[in-house]
């Protein structure tokens, strides 16, 4: 085919152009995301029941869910968690099941139980998620600073502007899915009534919610037929103002009376449950309180265009809103742009480096140019793949591009090499062109199929994993499928246009071969491999000693997931451990924030409770959740230290959890789950373990100088009804319920419909500083509309309980965790819980799913290594020759391991993805070198014939190709930045492998197939 479609060299041309401009066209509409649009295998059921205790919640609520959720199908994990007022359940799956179908299922089992569940208790909230549902970028919305002072912004006004300007202009851009919200005030119709006069007339609370009841009714419509015309008549009786609020009227002792002449009513802001504030570089003051938008876009959106509407939406409000700032946090494109910017640093300096190569090796500029022109060619025709896989642009599939750059390289160079020593052995330059290619393209085409057969099996991992890393495993094998294709059939075409030259007479195939392996036996480098092949057994010992000395650095090294990565700042999540109020909390933060200025340069507070829809993590009034970032990035430790001495120092009862900032590989993986959890349980009992009980376990790990993070107990009142009291005084249960809510503002009598916003309306009083001088002062009115002191009737007593109440399948669970993880501490845990009766452990946590991952990754490899030795069996025919080839894996692999232990880099999934690429590298160059081997040998020529002209044939290409790869990577090593942090490890494991496995091909490889060729010829 090769001979027919050289002589044809416009119809190769214009193939390959149609193939460039289908693949720039699909360009244009291939999808850009972060990662591949795959469903998460977790579904969180959100509940809340306001003010009710956690135990209350866990017994009542809780508990009957979880039970119910337990028989939902392939559920591999259910744990939940109670607070006061609220809780979660999250559900882990299986990975594969359809979790449209599961949160179908979870949804019927809820509606199931609702009937079982209180009446107050609204229905629980179901989330799904997907790895599109991630926000992409933060965007704060904060009132500007003057000169003199904060600009004063009505709160209820930011809000509606929020609320109605800014997310709907975000939900319009085409690009945008859904837009999450939180900081934003809520309004409340307050109703304060003028007790003495209501006590006067005889007016209770009750005949005010009474009227209110009456006055608030929609009517419908009905149908007024007027001869030939009919119209349609609306009766509108709704309050939607607070005018009509006080226009109500009421009947007492034969007198009507406005509402609004017995109570005071306006329209207030909502006491505030939580806040966001956010501190800006230039800001003096520590934060100004605003509002955050989460944005999600849609899964078939491209990441780019989403920036750039964004970016004109943002300018826009900036110019129409001057009052306002903007800022734009936690963008989580930067990994795409800094894998778009790996891939064209790996084209940059792919093709610097190997025109420098080849420039060195064959000193002229037409094969470093064509190289850089077959390089993009190939790229763009593997996009054009992806179109018709159905594969978006995103960090996985970006990332096999980038990995299969220095593969097309490597091919370009194998078939430029031989075409130019076809011409050096006296072939003209046509049929150079072809015996070139026709001579490798057997062993590109194996070595092609070995790479992919270590790559595809990565499509079976288990879990997200496997979902994720299946678009790496298909961009690689597009991009080798590409290169081979354009190294086989464009560029042999392209180099004989490159050098037109007269034919020349062809020179008889004996001359031709007796040239070039004359001159074989006589290099410094056939001399070198003679020495070598005089010690084959003792390297051969020195290589069963290397291979167990790198199986025991694997066996002995760090595992992780994913390498160590510099973020931009920590999340700290504080609580203080003390029932303190929101404003208490955020002057805390205040404080901290001017304590810390020198170090600080901007900040985001979350304070007390958040009103996010899709939330992944709930907290309280006296809790906080800090992004800070420093000055400067060297500062990140320094101000992490200062944070934690800031807080032991003012308050030392406070916990303190921090972290880096979480990326979008955390989010995915649930990176933010400690290494290990304990869950304790009482056997036989539905309660929690004594914290006694629990003692002498938490001494021992600090013994053991591990910090266990304990549940937390805090101080909280209990209001008692005092039954016999209340049946004496003829005062109804309800009537005390409801006394002491409208004591705190929280009796909510009715609702306001103003437009499409439904507004509570609150009956309360004057709020006091001291709380318990009103609940002194309180009156409730008995059955004969007498009042009473409400003292006689409550019992207030002060009691510790958990802030939280934590349970798994098997219910509740006391549980530790613990931030670092000693090898072997588990087995130590369940001794000393085998000494107790009363006690049960399981136990969970990063560092089981790390290792699950990592031993799920070498079975894989393993399966792969499988396939290779059937495909290398199938090329060579052989049974044997494949392991001459595969040897070189695991001694590659043994280089690449001992090189990351000196560089202090752990064995993470970038790690081996670089052991994988360096594998195909190594056995492309082992491959070749056998096939010459054995094509001299089918010519008769005897051991040192065959080694030396394989050698010799073999070794620029391998050199070539190996120094291109390694110094591609180098700059890798002494750049900055989180792709170069992300990329270090793969250049670690690929730059300490190739040199391994390129000396074992070189030197190695000999002695290998020297011990194999006598032993088939003593079978013989």
């Amino acid at each position: 085919m090769l001979r027919s479609l050289l002589h044809r060299p416009v119809a190769v041309l214009m193939t390959t152009l149609g193939l460039c401009v289908l693949g720039l066209v699909v360009l244009r509409s291939l999808p850009i995301s972060l990662l591949p649009d795959i469903a998460i295998p977790r579904i969180t059921v959100q509940t809340s029941w306001p003010d009710r205790s956690a135990a209350e919640m866990e017994e009542v609520v809780v508990q009957p869910l979880r039970n119910r959720l337990l028989q939902v199908g392939h559920l591999t994990d259910i744990q939940s968690e109670s607070r006061n007022g609220s809780a979660s359940i999250h559900l882990s799956f299986s990975y594969g099941t359809n979790t449209d179908l599961a949160f179908i299922e979870v949804n019927e089992q809820i509606d199931q139980i609702s009937g079982l569940l209180p009446r107050d208790v609204p229905r629980p909230r179901v989330v799904k998620a997907n790895v599109s549902d991630l926000p992409v970028f933060y965007l704060s919305m904060v009132p500007k600073d003057d000169t003199i002072g904060r600009i004063p912004v009505d709160r209820l006004e930011l809000s509606e502007f929020a609320r109605s300007v800014v997310k709907r202009r975000l939900e319009q851009l085409r690009e945008v899915a859904f837009v999450d919200i939180s900081g934003l005030t809520e309004a409340e119709v307050r109703i304060r009534p003028d007790r003495q006069r209501m006590q006067a007339l005889g007016l209770s609370d009750a005949e005010i919610s009474r009227a209110l009841e009456e006055n608030n009714i929609q009517l419908g419509n009905i149908l007024l037929q007027d001869g030939q015309y009919q119209y349609a008549i609306r009766f509108a009786s709704r309050l939607q103002t607070v005018p009509d609020i006080e226009n109500i009227y009421l009947r007492l002792g034969g007198r009507s009376f406005r509402l609004g002449e017995l109570a005071e009513i306006s329209m207030e802001p909502q006491i505030a449950r939580g806040r966001y504030r956010f501190q800006a570089p230039e800001d003096i003051a520590p934060g100004r309180p605003g509002i955050i938008f989460s944005v999600r876009k849609q899964a078939d959106a491209r990441l780019f265009s989403l920036q750039t509407s964004f970016a004109e939406l943002l300018a826009d409000l900036r110019t129409q809103y001057p009052q306002l700032d903007f800022y734009i946090t936690n963008d989580q494109s930067d990994l795409l742009r800094v894998s778009i910017d790996n891939l064209l640093t790996s084209l940059l300096y792919g093709a610097g480096f190997g025109f420098l190569i080849l420039l060195l090796f064959f000193r002229e500029w037409r094969a470093p140019v064509l190289i850089a022109l077959v390089i993009p060619v190939s790229l763009i025709i593997s996009l054009f793949g992806l179109y018709l896989a159905d594969i978006s642009i995103n960090v996985i599939s970006l990332a096999g591009l980038i990995l299969g750059v220095g593969l097309m390289i490597d091919n370009s160079i194998i078939v430029i090499e031989n075409i130019r020593q076809q011409r050096r052995l006296g072939l003209p330059l046509s049929e150079a062109c072809i015996q070139g290619g026709e001579e490798v393209i057997r062993p590109l085409m194996s070595s092609a199929l070995t790479t992919c057969s270590v790559f595809l099996p990565l499509v079976f991992l288990s879990g997200l994993s496997g979902a994720l890393f299946y678009d790496q495993a298909v961009s690689v094998s597009l991009a080798l499928g590409a290169s081979l294709l354009v190294a086989y059939f464009l560029l042999p075409v392209l180099v004989r246009l490159s050098e037109q030259k007269k034919e020349t007479q062809v020179a008889a195939p004996s001359e031709r071969t007796d040239k070039w392996l004359e001159g074989a036996a006589r290099t410094p480098y056939a001399r070198s491999v003679d020495v070598v092949l005089q010690y084959r057994w003792p390297i051969l010992g020195l290589l069963v000693l290397g291979l167990v000395g790198s199986g025991y650095l694997l066996q002995s090294a760090q595992k992780e997931l994913f390498p160590p990565l510099t973020r931009p700042g920590l999340e700290a999540v504080i609580d203080w451990n003390e029932a303190i109020s929101l404003s208490a909390n955020e002057t805390r933060i205040k404080t901290m924030s001017q304590d810390l200025k020198a170090t600080i340069d901007s900040m985001q507070l979350f304070a007390g409770e958040q009103q996010f829809l899709l939330s992944e993590w709930e907290q309280e009034i006296n809790e906080a959740r800090l992004y800070v970032f420093p000055k400067s990035p060297d500062q990140l430790g320094q101000l992490g230290d200062q944070l934690a001495d800031w807080l032991q120092g003012h308050y030392p009862e406070a916990s303190l959890q921090m972290s880096p900032i979480k990326n979008i590989f955390d989010q995915v993986f649930g990176a933010e789950e400690p290494p290990l959890s304990i869950h304790l349980q009482a056997v036989g009992e539905r309660q929690l373990p004594e914290p006694g009980d629990i003692a002498p376990l938490v001494n021992y790990l600090r013994e053991r100088d591990l910090v266990p993070v304990l549940p937390v107990r805090q101080e909280q009142y209990a209001v008692r009804i005092k039954r016999e009291e209340a049946l004496r005084y003829g005062v109804k249960y309800e009537a005390i319920y409801n006394r002491l809510r409208t004591l705190f503002n929280e009796n909510q009598i009715n609702t306001l419909q103003s437009g499409q916003e439904t507004i509570p309306v609150v009956l309360g009083e004057q709020q006091r500083q001291n709380v318990f001088q009103q609940l002194e002062e309180g009156r409730v009115n008995n059955r004969e509309g007498e009042p009473v002191p409400l003292r006689y009737f409550i019992r207030m007593d002060r009691e510790e309980a958990y802030k939280s109440l934590e349970a798994t399948r098997n219910g509740l669970a006391y549980t530790i965790r613990l931030n670092q993880y000693l090898p072997g501490i588990e087995v130590e845990i369940r001794n000393w819980v085998k000494k107790q009766n009363r006690l049960s452990v399981q136990f969970s946590g990063a560092v089981y799913d790390n290792e699950r991952q990592i031993r799920e990754l070498l079975v894989v490899l393993s399966i792969a290594l499988l396939l290779l030795y059937l495909i290398l069996a199938a090329q060579f025919e052989s049974l044997l020759q494949p392991l001459l080839v595969m040897l070189m894996v695991p001694v590659g692999i043994a280089g690449a391991i001992a090189v990351l232990q000196l560089a202090g880099e752990s064995i993470n999934l970038i790690a081996i993805i670089g052991m994988t690429v360096m594998s195909g590298i190594v056995v492309n160059d082992a491959i070749l070198k056998i096939d010459m081997m054995n094509r001299l040998r089918a010519e008769g020529h005897d051991l040192s014939v065959l080694i030396h002209g394989a050698g010799h044939r073999r070794l620029r290409p391998i050199l070539m190709t190996s120094l291109t790869t390694i110094l591609a990577l180098a700059p890798v090593l002494i750049t900055t930045g989180l792709g170069a942090e992300l990329q270090r490890p793969l250049a670690w494991a690929v730059i300490g492998g190739l040199s391994v496995g390129t000396v074992a091909s070189l030197y190695l490889l000999p002695v290998l197939y020297s011990f194999w060729l006598n032993a088939v010829n003593r079978n013989r």
